[in-house]
């Protein structure tokens, strides 16, 4: 009896511990995301894509997207903002400056926010809508050792990926399980026929890469 007791007293915390690692299905199904209140922090997510990020974990902050082929001195990230950013109002938020492309940054903690409902509804349920995961960067430690270092330490070191699904699918951080383009795939492809022909790849592996990029190139 005693055993059963501890059990079920223990049970809230198992399923609270559960709920700290999150997957891309999960935190789009209404239902199961209904457990969660915004500003949750959680342990772990695995994207869309299946990439699977936890704390500790280093990602690259890549390019900002804009409609020009050269970037203007007052261009930022859409997806990036300065200091540990919380909410949903974006327009109080301070956007990092598009000359971070390249960086490397350290995750220090991840949490949801319920999306905004875009409907109808007279009075809507947040709770009631998906989620979608920020992740709170900071930059690694740098040795002042010049002057190059003097003004990374001076630099914007604390910043937050307002939503990483969309931050991984525009490129402003790097995914590296994002699946191939189609010139992606036609470049691999004739690559791997280069190779075969200088006898450093064999027929069979070029046949498989040949039957994994096929789909892509056709567009199918």
């Amino acid at each position: 009896m005693k055993k059963l007791l501890l059990l079920l007293l223990c049970l809230p915390l198992f399923t609270f511990a559960q709920n700290k690692n999150l997957t891309y299905e999960k935190a789009i199904d209404v239902k199961y995301a209904k457990r969660y209140k915004n500003n949750t922090a959680i342990n772990s997510y695995v994207t869309k894509d299946g990439l699977s990020i936890k704390i500790g974990d280093t990602l690259t902050i890549g390019n900002a997207v804009i409609e020009r082929e050269k970037y203007m001195f007052n261009d930022v990230f859409s997806n990036l903002v300065i200091g540990k950013a919380k909410g949903t109002n974006y327009k109080e938020f301070t956007y990092l400056h598009h000359d971070y492309s390249g960086s490397k940054v350290i995750i220090h903690s991840i949490f949801v926010t319920h999306k905004k409902f875009t409907g109808y509804k007279l009075w809507p349920k947040r709770n009631e809508m998906p989620l979608y995961v920020s992740v709170f960067v900071k930059s690694p430690k740098v040795k002042l050792t010049s002057v190059k270092g003097l003004s990374k330490i001076l630099s914007h070191s604390r910043k937050t990926i307002l939503d990483i699904e969309k931050a991984l699918l525009s490129g402003e951080i790097v995914n590296p399980n994002a699946p191939l383009s189609r010139q992606e795939a036609i470049k691999k492809l004739k690559e791997s026929k280069d190779l075969m022909e200088l006898e450093l790849l064999s027929k069979v592996e070029y046949e498989k890469l040949k039957e994994k990029l096929t789909p892509i190139i056709l567009g199918k």
